[in-house]
């Protein structure tokens, strides 16, 4: 078609446009009909490539009339709007995004979704639809909603961007306006309150908390006292899309009324920085720091608005708790980091953790039965210990110190959850829950935080000593951790130690003979040798006496409240495990069963784990239990029964001291791999499905019996009748292949399509074929039904990637070899969902750990015990598992702060 042509059927177009557009009511082929829509647009001869597409698309669907006009075929143009929060019924502010081209309005909203983020280039990444009268629609309602229902009068598809959080405006009573903040509308509005001291900064004042500078106001202008905010929530005071506050007349006076905008600064923090600079030294990086440049950009709020508090725990246990707590601090005028609210999608958690502990200056631990053997507990605390932090534990467990931290925490002043006095009322009262520390009553949370902020600002008041810089240079000199490419300062100059170079070797004292044999050869060497079984232990099984450790807060002394407890102190004793081993270039652990069940050598191992540089050897045969299997096991280690094994200790000892020595990539270029394989896989699932609706299940590769085929059938079908449940296996036979294929068969006689996912290894150099569908050169197949993805390079890599990305897992019977994964998923802080009842490792066989048999927390207990009742039918079984799965992910949304019921956010503790 020539030019002349082409031009001319497109100013026919306008022509037909221009008359619909000014005679609505006349007649024409363009009258939008129920099949046909009307489109407006003008069009432009000079347009870029993508223009000009749509020109030769609409040269073939314009045809002329008889009497010489134009008219659309089918195809029709749309024009998309961008409204605001507060103007989501006014349209005078909508912002033109551009026009969409589609061939039928017979479309879902989902389908038109995905024309607008391919024909739009500023199309938000993510937003929701308005109808034609205003109202938001959801991800969920768009599948069911044709497109017809969202085209208003003048043909324009009306849009309003989503965060991750919403935006709510803030203002003054008298209508001046300050902002707004990210907040979830299902916040307290003690949690609102952080959001403003956090966000913006004209609602903070010199050396004043929030809760002396102003208040809140409800729609009905109703002022709400501190008291009453932890009882309401946004929704409670919100008045459309903004909140109101009102400075307290003792500030505004003699300022008309106006409060003053000025940095967010904080009292402590001034204080700090007359003493110290905030130490941003050490920090626990992975070896994907090694090959990576660390983006500081993404944390420089986190270095200019360090913290004060930052409360580490164990998500399975105490992740309700930690936000009660962070309520009560935040009420008393604390800013508290709490890494659900603080580290946002996208950003890599271990390196934004990093930054908060280095930033903060208290750390408070809620040490329940299992706080330290997880991956990011058990770092928070090293970390905080090797920067000289501030430690203020929040004791749950009824022997302090916890067994795996007891080095660090030995001598440490810790806040009772509960006095024994108010244990015994609730007895007294016939309270089942007394001693339960899954449940803390408000009462108890607010004594606790206001004791923890008393310690904070007495700490504040005092000069802090300084500490000992040939003992600190020691501490640090052979940590094996990296430096922050950003960091400067003393800490990365250490002095050489005076002397010989001392190696700690730590041992059980059955192993006596053998260490002391060992310790001569190494002396003879020509280094200083410390046994640790010359330390006077309490007893062989290994109960910690009570004369260990520093204690960065052991200067709380005089008044004590009754909440607060010290432990005994007998640091006259020179010669202790830490002070050795901090002092240590290296670290010689010597394995044995009886080594493995010493609670002694459990605390050793969990200190100098990614503290020091360990070299371990094996002393016999036995099987290692999981806490061990993930701190050591990973670690070549050399056996004490082969031939030569002395001279490669030597050789390795000599290689970790020598200054001109570089370590080996290997290790970390597998960590890398791992955190690669982890985000990829994440972000794989995520794509398509809702990965914090996703269950894991794994477990038995042959049905051992009736009642457990049965079962997993009842699993697959009530599974898929919940409606928004993604499934995930490893791909083998067995248990999980079984519960897979009854969901599925669910949801195609319900006419939907079953959301599986299975996760298998690219290969194997064992033979699997009895267990998976592997080929004979020892690569896996892709699974007949549901998506495979490939993550890991043998079984043992893919079991570690899939306990850092699924948060909730279902174990049925099991051999030996589920182990590993088990302790994964527990290292990892996830959760495993174990049907007792059906025996092997689920009925707690082949040295599972116990943890995964305890009531999690928010799970009733009536459903829990139904998993090892021998009795329970199939079908109880299956339903119980069910309510356990709703329990446990709306107790994983509570957690991230969202109402039940909104669209849950991408939130792991794992890389």
């Amino acid at each position: 078609m020539k030019k002349s042509d082409f031009l001319g059927k497109i100013a026919k177009i306008e022509n037909a446009l221009a008359v619909m557009l000014h005679s609505p009511k006349k007649s024409s082929p363009f009258t939008p009909g129920r099949n046909q829509l009307a489109i407006r647009r003008k069009f432009h001869s000079d347009s870029a490539e993508g223009g000009r597409h749509q020109f030769s698309k609409i040269n073939e669907l314009a045809e002329d009339t008889e009497d010489g006009r134009s008219v659309i075929k089918g195809d029709v143009l749309l024009g998309v709007k961008l409204a605001s929060e507060s103007a989501s019924c006014n349209r005078a502010s909508d912002v033109p995004l551009g026009t969409v081209l589609l061939e039928s309005e017979d479309i879902t909203a989902v389908a038109f979704r995905r024309l607008m983020k391919a024909q739009l280039p500023c199309c938000p990444p993510d937003f929701c639809f308005f109808t034609k009268q205003g109202w938001p629609l959801t991800k969920f309602q768009e599948a069911n909603i044709r497109l017809v229902a969202l085209v208003d009068e003048c043909q324009v598809i009306r849009i309003r961007r989503v965060y991750n959080k919403p935006r709510i405006g803030v203002q003054r009573l008298n209508g001046n306006c300050l902002g707004f903040v990210f907040a979830e509308h299902g916040y307290k509005v003690t949690q609102l309150r952080s959001c403003l001291d956090e966000q913006i900064a004209s609602c903070t004042h010199r050396h004043l908390p929030s809760t002396q500078v102003y208040h809140f106001v409800d729609r009905n202008n109703w002022p709400i006292s501190i008291e009453q905010e932890s009882q309401l929530i946004v929704l409670d005071i919100l008045d459309g899309s903004t909140v109101c506050i009102q400075e307290h007349e003792s500030l505004s006076a003699g300022r008309d009324g106006a409060m003053d905008v000025v940095p967010v600064e904080n009292k402590r923090l001034q204080n700090l920085t007359k003493r110290q600079a905030l130490t941003r030294g050490l920090t626990f990086r992975s070896g994907k720091d090694a090959v990576r440049q660390v983006a500081t950009e993404k944390y420089s709020s986190l270095q200019e608005e360090g913290k004060e508090i930052l409360i580490s725990y164990v998500r399975a246990e105490a992740a309700h708790h930690a936000v009660t707590l962070k309520e009560q601090l935040s009420a008393l005028g604390f800013s508290v980091y709490l890494d659900v609210d603080e580290i946002k999608t996208g950003v890599d958690w271990q390196d934004a953790l990093n930054y908060a502990v280095s930033n903060c200056e208290v750390l408070v631990p809620l040490v329940t039965p299992h706080y330290g053997e997880t991956r990011w507990t058990n770092r928070e605390v090293k970390l905080a210990d090797v920067l000289g932090k501030s430690v203020i534990p929040v004791s749950f467990v009824k022997r302090w110190p916890p067994r795996c931290l007891a080095i660090q925490f030995a001598t440490t002043q810790f806040v009772m959850w509960k006095t024994e006095n108010e244990i015994k009322e609730a007895k007294e009262k016939g309270e089942r829950s007394s001693e339960d520390f899954r449940h803390w009553d408000k009462k108890y949370v607010i004594a606790v935080a206001r004791e923890i902020g008393e310690m904070v600002r007495n700490d504040g008041e005092k000069p802090k000593p300084k500490r000992d810089p040939s003992k600190r240079g020691s501490m640090l000199r052979s940590y094996p951790a990296f430096l922050p490419d950003m960091v400067d300062g003393p800490v990365e100059v250490m002095e050489p130690r005076v002397g010989k170079p001392l190696i700690v070797i730590g041992l059980h004292p059955e192993q006596k003979l053998f260490g002391r044999s060992l310790k001569f050869l190494l002396e003879n060497e020509g280094y200083e040798v410390w046994l640790s079984i010359e330390e006077v232990e309490a007893n062989s099984q290994g109960d910690f006496p009570m004369k260990m450790a520093r204690s960065v807060s052991a200067d709380y002394r005089g008044q004590m409240h009754p909440l607060l407890k010290f432990t005994p102190s007998c640091t006259s004793v020179p010669e202790d495990f830490q002070s050795k081993a901090d002092q240590a270039g290296v670290v010689v652990f010597v394995l044995s069963e009886a080594f493995a069940n010493s609670k002694t050598s459990k605390g050793q191992v969990f200190y100098c784990e990614h503290r020091k540089h360990v070299i371990p050897i094996k002393y016999e045969e036995f099987d290692m239990p999981g806490w061990m299997n993930m701190l050591i096991g990973r670690k070549r280690y050399e056996n004490s029964r082969t031939d030569g094994y002395k001279e490669l200790v030597i050789s390795r000892i000599r290689r970790a001291l020598d200054p001109t020595a570089r370590a080996s990539e290997h290790n970390e270029m597998n960590e890398v791999k791992m955190a690669y394989s982890t985000r990829f896989l994440k972000q794989t699932i995520d794509a398509y499905s809702d990965l914090l609706k996703c269950v894991y299940v794994f477990g038995g590769v042959s049905i051992s019996s009736k009642r457990t085929l049965d079962i997993c059938r009842s699993l697959g079908q009530m599974l898929a009748d919940v409606g928004d449940i993604t499934l995930a296996t490893g791909g083998l036979f067995g248990a999980a292949d079984v519960v897979a294929e009854s969901f599925s068969e669910a949801c195609k006689s319900r006419h939907c399509e079953a959301d599986i996912w299975h996760v298998v290894p690219e290969r194997d150099d064992q033979d699997y074929t009895r267990k998976a569908r592997q080929h004979a050169d020892r690569t896996f197949q892709v699974v007949p039904y549901g998506r495979t993805v490939f993550s890991g390079d043998s079984m043992e890599e893919r079991e570690s990637i899939v306990a850092r990305v699924f948060e909730i897992a279902v174990l049925i019977e099991g051999e030996a070899d589920l182990s590993h994964e088990c302790v994964e998923f527990l290292w990892n802080d996830h959760l495993v969902i174990p049907i007792k009842s059906t025996g092997g490792a689920a009925g707690g066989s082949f040295g599972i750990p116990h943890k995964i048999f305890e009531v999690p927390a928010g799970v009733a207990e009536l459903d829990w015990n139904v998993l090892k009742d021998d009795n329970a039918n199939a079908e109880d079984v299956a339903t119980a598992v069910v309510k356990i799965i709703q329990s446990l992910q709306e107790t994983l949304h509570l957690e991230n702060n969202e109402p039940v019921g909104a669209i849950p956010r991408l939130r792991s503790r794992s890389t």
